[in-house]
This record gives structure tokens, sequence and C-alpha cells, in this order.
């Protein structure tokens, strides 16, 4: 029997100087499963030029499923969560970082049925 796929889907957008994410995608790679089981995220980055700006801005993109969340509420309460916990647990697996993870833009969203 197949499991029933997820109700909602949510986006998490790091903004920053890429070397505030120094090890960030290792450290999804093996934790995220581990932790979070059912979410399946996927995780990459992008680096574009402002022109305007005259300098590079940095992406770090994280997106996937929302497993088990009843309600939209309850959706974003989950990641809101999820994104805490990740913060806390990236800083402890990297007393060496000095710069904090910054907060991200965030998106839930309820798949159309």
């Amino acid at each position: 029997m197949a499991a029933n796929p997820a109700l909602y889907g949510f986006t998490a957008e790091y903004r920053g100087e890429a070397r505030a994410y120094d090890g960030f995608d290792e450290y999804l790679r093996v934790e995220f499963p581990r932790r979070h089981s059912g979410w399946e995220p996927r995780f990459g980055e992008a680096d574009t030029f402002d022109e305007a700006k005259n300098r590079h801005d940095y992406t770090f993109l994280i997106s996937g499923d929302v497993a088990g969340a009843e309600s939209q509420a309850d959706a974003e309460s989950r990641v809101a969560q999820l994104i805490e916990e990740l913060a806390r647990g990236f800083k402890a697996s990297r007393p060496d970082i000095k710069e904090i993870l910054p907060v991200p833009i965030t998106k839930v969203w309820r798949w159309r049925r």
C-alpha cells in the first residue's frame, strides 16, 4: 500500500554570505533524514550577480513536503520548528562558525487535490 502524499509543502530561502553556509548542505544530508523522516527535502544553492549593487547575492534554498501536517496552521508550526531546530543543530555541529544562520524567508502551501 502506498503512503499518502503530504498535504503541505514548504520552502525556506536563506540569503546572505556564502561563508555562513559552509558545511550546511552536508549537515542537512546527514541530519535531516535522521531527524525528519518523511519530509523528503531538496536543497541547493545559487549565486547571482546584482549589477546595481556590484556584488554577488547568495541564496541557500530548502524545499519539500511537510510530513504529517493536517492544517495550514499545523504545517506552518512544523516548518517554524524545523527552521529553529536546523539553526540550533547546525550551530552545535560547527562551533567554529561565528555567524548564525539568518532567518529564512519561508512559505508553506497546501498541495492541490
